[in-house]
């Protein structure tokens, strides 16, 4: 029996096999118009929910779960949570306390396995706790800074020692995050053994085009604050939309190019699913903010004001790391550059590394490149727990 030729390109099966991809790609691309008119109808500034099941129906990948290290909420105040990451085997006696911006979430400390600056540290036997802002309500939005800095975050330090049993720990700050624990740490030293500043904006006359933006010859705050209360999402969101309109679109067409490559879209889901994660920002702790930090640049020259109280970085004497990313736009180096001046700590240590804003905690360079690094610095100014010795 003569063996079978194989079917020639106009043979009925192949010309059917080819109007099913035909008809697929079509079906696709009406799918994704679809979206993007349900998108553009709901004046989305972000495209992430619309065009999310699109991309993982064409990957077979699935979005990535939130914050994949093991954790427990130790103490919670009206939204915020602080939640405790346990080292496998803890070393040092001395917690870490990430307190990140209050427009994002905060899991971008926990990315994802392999790729999870907290996992990274629990590892290396430290025990570390976050502070999960939650999602700001009415009561929220009367909070002040006073309020936020003396009763909140005070809470939370105290809730940290209280849970891991230690006398002191390393404050960590990221991004607004770091200008508020630069402030705290400024009025209330108590406890503190170290501080990080990850990513931390300290001179706003260096802002880029965000000290332009919120100028006030450009921007009325209270007009928006009075109006809203807090602020919304889609405010906040359309201010990083509009300073890279362009890379918001092309990651899109990038995906697609790499939908093969599973690694690759689940990096993508995850950083997506995140920047869509925005929260409302408290209205007069924003008011404040833009105020004094933006408009008057009143922080870095000891002259914002907190409850009658003065913030002078010249009170901050513990060690100090200053993370500085090189290709940050969001806390661009200059910045960041000056706190190790306008600090009285002896030890004052700069580092800084080849990555963007995002990167120093979740770029594939973290794990062997930068946390290295950091979790040395860590580790010098930690108490050993008993029976560890020095490290």
């Amino acid at each position: 029996m003569a063996p079978s030729s194989p079917k020639s390109p106009t043979s009925p099966d192949a010309a059917s096999s080819r109007l099913h991809q035909v008809g697929s790609f079509v079906r696709s691309q009406v799918e994704l118009s679809r979206h993007v008119l349900h998108a553009l109808r709901e004046q989305a500034i972000n495209p992430y929910p619309y065009l999310r099941p699109i991309i993982e129906r064409a990957s077979g990948v699935r979005e990535p779960p939130i914050s994949p290290t093991p954790h427990q909420v130790v103490w919670t105040r009206g939204p915020l949570r602080l939640l405790r990451y346990a080292a496998p085997r803890r070393r040092y006696r001395t917690p870490i306390l990430f307190v990140y911006s209050m427009i994002n979430r905060w899991y971008i400390l926990d990315f994802l396995p392999g790729r999870s600056l907290i996992e990274y540290l629990t590892r290396a036997g430290f025990e570390v706790y976050a502070v999960d802002w939650g999602i700001a309500g009415p009561h929220e939005q009367h909070m002040t800074w006073a309020e936020l800095l003396g009763s909140t975050l005070r809470g939370v330090v105290r809730w940290t020692l209280r849970s891991s049993g230690a006398d002191s720990l390393s404050l960590y700050g990221y991004c607004m995050g770091g200008t508020l624990s630069l402030a705290y740490a400024s009025l209330y030293p108590e406890g503190l053994g170290s501080l990080v500043a990850q990513a931390t904006p300290v001179d706003f006359s260096q802002g880029g085009i965000y000290t332009l933006w919120t100028q006030a010859r450009h921007f009325n705050v209270d007009t928006l604050v009075d109006a809203y209360g807090n602020v919304p999402t889609q405010v906040l969101e359309s201010g990083f939309f509009a300073a890279a309109p362009v890379q918001r679109f092309t990651r899109w067409l990038e995906v697609c190019r790499r939908i093969d490559d599973p690694d690759y879209v689940t990096t993508f889901l995850a950083m997506e699913r995140w920047g869509a994660d925005a929260v409302p920002f408290p209205g007069e702790v924003y008011r404040q903010y833009i105020k004094d930090c933006y408009q008057h640049n009143l922080f870095c020259q000891g002259r914002m004001q907190v409850g009658g109280e003065t913030i002078d970085l010249r009170r901050i004497t513990c060690p100090l790391l200053n993370l500085i990313a090189e290709h940050d736009t969001i806390a661009p180096p200059p910045m960041s550059e000056p706190l190790t001046r306008l600090v009285g700590s002896q030890t004052a240590t700069v580092m800084r590394f080849p990555v963007g804003h995002i990167g120093l905690s979740a770029s594939s360079k973290g794990p062997s490149q930068v946390w290295p690094k950091i979790a040395a610095w860590l580790a010098a100014q930690a108490a050993p727990m008993p029976g560890e010795g020095p490290r």
